[in-house]
């Protein structure tokens, strides 16, 4: 990983700046992502769960 990355997620180009200045332009496949009801921000799919059939919470909000 570099110092920093911008993943476009609709179409998975990535650009990643180190603190040399040094660019890296590539392809990646992009994190799904969810909006958390609960926590009220985008999170990763990954460890997430329906509450109710409606509700989409995170793995770290449904911890609390």
């Amino acid at each position: 990983m570099g110092d920093f990355e911008m993943i476009n997620l609709s179409t998975g180009d990535r650009l990643r700046i180190d603190k040399d200045g040094t660019e890296l332009r590539d392809e990646v496949s992009p994190p799904e992502i969810e909006w958390c009801d609960r926590g009220q921000h985008f999170a990763a799919k990954l460890g997430g769960r329906d509450e109710g059939g409606i509700l989409w919470v995170c793995l770290e909000c449904g911890r609390k």
